[in-house]
């Protein structure tokens, strides 16, 4: 099922690359690494749900890109024995409104401007790219009770040294550049409770190792994985942050 409302995206902070389908020109982008992100959310949410009782009824992947992970996701919910009554991928990039998958409503619209709500909200590889990253996260925490984040760390020793900041402005247009600390205080300050978190390898994926540079570096990020994965992700860079956290509505419902 597809959805499309312009009133979504009007006025929204949100950069012209995305709304006009530039960003998702390549089909392939993001979507080679599906996989690989979808099984680190899994990975922490198992662990997640072995300590605490959650109750998710609906879900929503916001920035959905190719579709994959909002697919994959609620599909291993529902074998986890969840009960998904609505589940639904939002992007901002006209391309969404090809996507057609059964039981799953994609949204061409920002979720910032929605008035949805939703039990579960997962954003892999999307706060980097928005203005404003800590009104956005408060926006969206309001209308919902758990979030789960997929947050690159950028900010490393070899980003800077090879001066790669305003490359990442440019493409894939980061905004902001966040280590492990920035990251997980960022979600903090957003009003959110951390539940748990994990690093995880981006140059393991899929799309990690197609550079020169990348197949150089790989024994190195290797190494320093095994050592310490925040010595990887400050020195080598090639980390990111899976991350899974209780809204304040979550919060005051456990606690009420």
């Amino acid at each position: 099922m597809i959805k499309s409302d312009s009133e979504f995206h009007e006025n929204a902070p949100v950069d012209s690359i995305y709304t006009s389908g530039d960003y998702f020109a390549d089909p392939a982008r993001h979507s080679e690494d599906s996989a690989f992100k979808v099984a680190a959310f899994l990975g922490l949410f198992e662990r997640v749900i072995s300590e605490r009782q959650l109750q998710i009824e609906s879900f929503a992947d916001i920035g959905c890109g190719s579709g994959e992970s909002v697919v994959e996701i609620a599909k291993a919910l529902k074998k986890r024995g969840f009960n998904l009554g609505r589940v639904c991928g939002y992007d901002v990039s006209p391309h969404v409104t090809k996507l057609k998958n059964d039981g799953i409503e994609y949204v061409h619209g920002d979720f910032f401007q929605s008035h949805e709500e939703f039990d579960l909200v997962t954003l892999f590889d999307v706060i980097e790219h928005v203005p404003g990253p800590l009104e956005f996260i408060e926006q969206i925490a309001s209308r919902s009770r758990i979030m789960a984040f997929h947050i690159p760390l950028d900010y490393s020793l070899n980003t800077a040294a090879r001066d790669l900041f305003r490359k990442k402005l440019r493409n894939p247009g980061h905004l902001i550049f966040m280590d492990a600390v920035y990251a997980l205080n960022l979600l903090t300050l957003a009003g959110l409770q951390v539940i748990d978190y994990q690093y995880t390898y981006a140059f393991q994926a899929p799309s990690g190792s197609k550079t020169l540079i990348s197949r150089i570096l790989y024994p190195i990020r290797l190494a320093l994985s095994k050592i310490s994965p925040w010595l990887l992700s400050k020195v080598a860079g090639g980390a990111s942050l899976m991350v899974i956290a209780l809204t304040p509505n979550s919060v005051r419902k456990l606690n009420g």
